[in-house]
Formats: C-alpha cells, structure tokens, sequence
C-alpha cells in the first residue's frame, strides 16, 4: 500500500512538472513575439541589409582610390611643384630655390591641405554610393527619401590618428515596416594612417626649415612604427631631398621634396 502511494504521488509530482514546462515556454513566447513586434530589424528569413557597413565599404572605396594616388605624390592628386623622382611628380613641402639658406614651408596647413583634396576627389563618387545604398535597400522593401534627389552632398573629411571621419550633409529619411527615422547627416569612417604619416611630413619640413636636417633614423628609433628614408639627389641646380615615410601596420608610403641649404654645383 505504501508502495502504491507513492507512485501516485511520483505520478502527479512529474505531472505538474511538465505543465509548468509548458506554461513557462508559452510565456517566452508570448514575450519575445510582442518584444520584436514592429521593428525595423528583419526576421530569420529574411535578408538583411546593413547601410553603414555598405556606405562604409563604399566611401572607403573612392578614399582609398584617391590616396593611392596623393600618397606617393606628397598628398596631392596633381602637384604642381614638385620634384620628378622615380617617374613620380613629388610635391616640395618645404623649398628654397636660392643656396646656403634654410627651406621655407610650402604647406604650412598641410593636413587641412589634404583634407580638402580628399573632399574634391571623393564627393562626385559619393553621391553614387547613395544612389547605390539607396537602391540595395529599397530592393528590401523599405524607402529612402533625400531632401534633394539631384543635389551634390556636401562633405567633411576629417583626418584623425589612423582613420579618416566622413560628413556627409545630406538630410535622410528612412523608412520600413512603419518605422521613420530621419537623419541630418550621415556618417562614415576610413582606415587609413595618412594623418600620421602627414604629420611627420609636417614634422620633416619643420625641421628642414630651421636646421637644414632631420634625423630619419634617429625617427624610426624612436617610433619603429614607421620607417623614414632619405635619398640625395644631385643636379646642376643644388640637388634636393625625397624623404620616404612608410607606416609598418599599413605598409602605406608617403613621399616628400624638400630643398633647403642647397650646396651650388661644384663645391663640396
């Protein structure tokens, strides 16, 4: 008899058990379908679209085009004093034509200098990348309205240490499944070093112009990230300095001119 009580009791004890199994399932449920209830955010089945990573990918396509070219050319898309060096036209960042005298500096706003030649080079392209944008997110039922279809954004590049930030002022509104958000500017972001190695360019001219040297090896002790090289070149005109700055992470290079204390041809 004890026996048979106690199974009866094990019977309802699991019994209970499983219903409350059940009663707690039904409620995360019931909870997680009412939590995700108009959001903006696609369900398992369908594909999903993430605009910053396409505007991303895309600004940094046409940023990166373009430092190719600024790069090797002392940041600039096509300088117009330069040095011919290694079939390259290396813009002077810090020049004196005359001999025996310090160079002056040919860029003293040199960081602004190359900001404005990204903004000039990247901004027709960016407006294709919204275009683009535009079209891969509307193909996933959703709608992005432009406060100017025709109009050309205006942009804002920003160089900072090892990523370049990019404004673009294009007032955006964005819709899908009922949800409206509406944006004033939207933003990208580039990885890229220029900005260093563009500051130890200006670091390079800076000390051209006050003692006719600078240190490159003692530089790339100091700071093993980069590697600076020099190289002489010798004419009928004083001769002159490329200056090669090389960022080990990225394995970009930068190339400078620089002409100061020039030596007139003949004397040692």
């Amino acid at each position: 008899m004890i026996r048979k009580t106690n199974l009866k009791n094990r019977g309802q004890i699991a019994i209970w058990i499983i219903i409350g199994i059940v009663l707690v399932g039904s409620i995360l449920v019931f909870f997680t379908i009412d939590k995700d209830a108009g959001l903006i955010t696609p369900g398992e089945s369908e594909s999903v679209f993430d605009m910053q990573s396409f505007l991303d990918e895309c600004t940094a396509q046409y940023t990166e085009r373009a430092l190719e070219l600024m790069l090797p050319q002392g940041g600039f898309i096509a300088p117009t004093n330069y040095r011919y060096f290694n079939n390259t036209k290396i813009a002077y960042l810090c020049e004196n034509i005359g001999y025996f005298e310090p160079c002056v500096n040919q860029h003293p706003l040199f960081i602004k200098e190359i900001e404005n030649e990204i903004d000039l080079e990247i901004t027709p392209k960016i407006s294709d990348c919204l275009r683009q944008m535009k079209f891969e997110f509307e193909n996933q039922q959703g709608k992005i309205t432009f406060n100017d279809e025709t109009e050309t954004p205006e942009i804002k590049v920003d160089l900072n240490e090892d990523v370049i930030k990019i404004e673009i002022e294009k007032k955006t509104t964005i819709e899908k499944q009922g949800e409206k958000r509406v944006f004033e500017k939207l933003t990208s972001t580039v990885k890229s070093p220029i900005y260093n190695l563009a500051s130890i360019a200006a670091e390079i001219a800076s000390q051209e112009a006050r003692y006719c040297y600078f240190s490159n090896d003692g530089y790339s002790i100091l700071y093993p990230r980069y590697k600076v090289s020099r190289y002489a070149i010798s004419d009928d005109f004083g001769g002159a300095k490329i200056y090669s700055i090389e960022d080990s992470k990225s394995g970009k290079v930068m190339n400078i001119a620089i002409r100061s204390c020039a030596i007139p041809p003949g004397l040692p």
